[in-house]
């Protein structure tokens, strides 16, 4: 339902988070647009996801609607394929016989490995043992 009133608007859900903090629930919501997302398109998907969960009667006492961000965590295979090019930090499962954190550029995936150059060489890492990927731009 939000990702069907987030289509209508032309913007991509990114991810969604629903947590209890002292007493009150938080609904975050990730959005992102190939061109960028900015404060309008923000406003226009809170009013949307609003109306929607009003209607689906879904508990929440904060609504938070915004970009994933510069270090956004890249989840799907989408993602993967559009910011090929880019620098990533991968977090490995403490079981992976190689470093637990390895900072490069995603070259690539197939349906086993996800491909980073790291100072000129090529490691394939196993998808099953990484625990998350994120964008890590130099600033």
């Amino acid at each position: 339902m939000v990702e069907e009133r987030l289509n209508e608007l032309e913007l991509e859900l990114v991810d969604i988070e629903y947590r209890k903090e002292n007493k009150e629930q938080f609904l975050r919501v990730f959005i992102d647009k190939d061109s960028g997302v900015d404060l309008e398109m923000c406003s226009q998907a809170n009013r949307a996801i609003k109306e929607s969960l009003d209607e689906q009667e879904i508990p929440y006492d904060y609504l938070e609607v915004s970009s994933p961000g510069l270090e956004r965590v890249l989840k799907k295979e989408r993602d993967w394929e559009r910011f090929s090019g880019y620098r990533v930090r991968i977090k490995t499962r403490k079981s992976f016989p190689g470093p637990q954190r390895i900072i490069g550029i995603l070259l690539g995936f197939d349906s086993e490995n996800i491909a980073v150059e790291v100072d000129g060489e090529l490691y394939k890492v196993p998808r099953d043992m990484i625990t998350i990927i994120r964008l890590h731009p130099e600033i």
